[in-house]
């Protein structure tokens, strides 16, 4: 047992006053930064150089008072099964969380506090103060112990209450996943570049707009030249600026998988999952097995040419953190036997390869090529009708919006089987997602009238991580299913989470 008394309010490490500085003065540069800009490149809005001194002197004077008074009114613990956090000086906050409502528990570690060696803790809930539960400098003794207290205690309690002495002895971490720096290549050549380049060109985008209403005449000055001379160019040039933008996505990918993926362990304990990995950034993510909602993994083309796999945990968490939590616990580079056995894992024996593919109806296929297809080459229709190669462009797009939504349709289907649902989808790449249907907390039935004239029908099935849908199957096949899953739901005895 660890020695750490977590009963005792405790404050954060000493060495967190660093922290809580530098963070309040990032959140202060993030709002006003273009103020600051000002400031420096309009020497005359303060020519007395005195008055500068002073008011950066009177900013660093309160931003330290804010650290110290932050520090010494933040502190937390633990009181029989309630986690306690204290936090506040000019308006009191006390938090309180059941144990029982702790959904994860994660541990993160950036540049700076590797340097400090502390650890920042997070705590995300069903409800919507998870968002709320985050210290930001614990040792790792301490964050050790508290994430086991938290989190790790209590998803084990009943496996370590039906085994043994000797048994519990055995059950020791076990590496099921170490990805070495080639699998850290495979797995950067293997991402979505295209997706890396917009996001590269949204990022540039949001710099170029912020830095516009600070410098309005440069800005347009910069931006009329670049159209010019983008009028002016041929297509040996603009052919170079593609290749160049592939490159410079490829190199993003790498760099990001790297930066996100560095020494990724995946370990396995009793009933419960850690993930380890993160360069700049840490991350030590410990999944319980009854808290995973979903496994959901995906592979395409690039992905199957290296014979691997990307992997999500979907856990059980709040609305605000959904989309974060998501994010965080994925295990990528997944060999086939990593994925059986994390499956076999997670659902037991794995019977749905028998259960027949029930495959979305082929209507849907025409309802995505409108959407995709037909309706942007009509709108785009009344500026270029005029001109042949318009009309050229128009062929190509829809024939490429008819296969894109053939893919669609081909990886559209489901299988139920063992009390278990496991429904594929995807276009390039091929995406799958499986849950036990004990995990389903709602399931909505959906019906359009051009649905109802074709006898089809669609269903959402919800659970605590998110909703799944199967969209335009036979109606009779998804009034059976809605009726058997909600049968499933009110008569299960197995819990949730």
């Amino acid at each position: 047992m660890n020695s750490i008394d977590l009963t005792t309010p405790t404050r954060q490490s000493a060495r967190g006053l660093v922290l809580i500085f530098l963070f309040s003065f990032q959140k202060f540069v993030r709002a006003f930064w273009p103020l600051f800009l000002v400031l420096v490149f309009q020497n005359n809005i303060f020519q007395n150089q005195r008055v500068i001194y002073i008011s950066i002197l009177v900013f660093v004077v309160l931003l330290a008072a804010h650290t110290i008074l932050y520090y010494l009114n933040f502190y937390f613990y633990v009181v029989g099964d309630e986690f306690i956090l204290k936090k506040g000086y000019l308006r009191k906050q006390t938090l309180s969380v059941p144990l029982e409502r702790i959904q994860s528990v994660n541990t993160k570690q950036n540049l700076i506090q590797q340097v400090l060696d502390v650890v920042t803790l997070e705590i995300d809930t069903a409800g919507t103060v998870g968002k709320e539960l985050k210290i930001h400098a614990l040792s790792k003794a301490y964050s050790n112990a508290l994430q086991e207290k938290l989190q790790t205690e209590k998803s084990t309690k009943k496996w370590a209450e039906e085994t043994t002495a000797e048994e519990t002895e055995k059950a020791k971490e076990e590496t099921l996943l170490h990805l070495s720096p080639t699998d850290l290549l495979r797995i950067g050549i293997s991402q979505n570049h295209i997706r890396a380049g917009l996001i590269i060109i949204a990022f540039g985008m949001q710099l170029f707009n912020q830095a516009q209403d600070v410098f309005q005449e440069q800005a347009d000055k910069y931006s009329n030249e670049f159209i010019e001379f983008m009028s002016h160019s041929n297509w040996a040039l603009i052919t170079f600026l593609v290749i160049f933008f592939l490159l410079v996505s490829i190199l993003f990918s790498l760099l990001r998988t790297v930066l996100k993926y560095f020494d990724f362990k995946l370990f396995k304990r009793a009933e419960t999952y850690r993930i380890e990995s993160g360069l700049l950034n840490k991350r030590n993510v410990i999944i319980p097995h009854q808290k995973v909602q979903e496994l959901n993994w995906e592979t395409g083309p690039l992905k199957k040419i290296f014979g691997i796999y990307h992997l999500v945990f979907k856990q059980a968490v709040s609305g605000q953190n959904r989309r974060q939590q998501q994010q965080l616990v994925d295990a990528p580079g997944c060999l086939k036997h990593h994925l059986e056995r994390l499956k076999s894992d997670l659902f037991g024996e794995d019977k749905l390869n028998e259960a027949p593919r029930i495959y979305t109806n082929n209507f849907y296929f025409r309802r995505l090529w409108l959407l995709f297809g037909w309706i942007p080459a009509i709108l785009a229709s009344p500026f270029f009708y005029s001109d042949w190669i318009f009309w050229g462009a128009a062929l190509v797009w829809l024939l490429a919006a008819a296969g894109y939504c053939y893919l669609i349709i081909k990886k559209r289907y489901f299988r139920v089987k063992n009390n278990q649902i496991r429904i594929s989808k995807g276009a390039i790449s091929h995406k799958w997602e499986q849950m036990e249907l004990h995990k389903i907390q709602a399931v909505e039935f959906k019906q359009s009238i051009f649905q109802k004239r074709r006898s089809l029908a669609s269903l959402d099935l919800m659970n605590a991580s998110g909703t799944i849908t199967i969209p335009f199957i036979d109606e009779k096949i998804a009034k059976q299913l809605y009726n058997y899953l909600l049968y499933h739901t009110e008569i299960s005895k197995r819990s949730w989470m």
